[in-house]
């Protein structure tokens, strides 16, 4: 229990650096330049600036005093001006659903029950090795999971028979 103190204390003193370092984190807001770097700004000249870096330039204009100003860059490329009035993009046309025939649920019906049979096959083996190893828990757990399946297994059996008449009786399809 001593332990636990001490981990909880550790890590609310932890929690507390981190919130005063937060608090205490210098902004990221441009902090006035001293005048005397100012006066030795001038004597630099244009080969003394490194062309691959580009920095911003602050030039305050009159709808944005703050805006920052980028130079392009060789090979960029400028976005085109928004139209207020352009013409919409067609959409695609949307395809029809198949209908919802008895035959469409056979067909989806028998892929479902392929499916979970061959579920209950996997399980079945599944449940061979877990006899073998002598996991009991996993025997009884794969035992639940087949016991489900043979069940809805079955459901499904019993509605594809009652599809097939139905799909039988139902007018071909155009």
């Amino acid at each position: 229990m001593r332990s636990r103190e001490r981990v909880m204390l550790g890590g609310a003193g932890v929690l507390v650096a981190a919130l005063l370092a937060v608090a205490l984190w210098p902004s990221r807001e441009e902090q006035p330049v001293p005048e005397a770097t100012v006066t030795g700004a001038a004597s630099v000249t244009a080969a003394e600036v490194s062309p691959r870096r580009a920095v911003p330039v602050r030039t305050p204009g009159p709808a944005q005093p703050s805006a920052t100003v980028v130079p392009p860059a060789p090979g960029d490329v400028p976005p085109e001006p928004e139209v207020a009035n352009a013409p919409a993009q067609p959409n695609d046309p949307i395809v029809e659903e198949l209908p919802q025939t008895a035959r469409w649920k056979l067909e989806k019906t028998e892929h479902i029950t392929s499916l979970l049979g061959r579920d209950v096959t996997r399980l079945e083996g599944e449940k061979q090795e877990a006899r073998a190893r002598g996991d009991k828990a996993r025997v009884e757990q794969v035992d639940a999971l087949l016991q489900r399946h043979r069940v809805r297994l079955d459901e499904l059996r019993e509605e594809a028979r009652t599809l097939t008449e139905a799909a039988r009786n139902e007018p071909p399809e155009p």
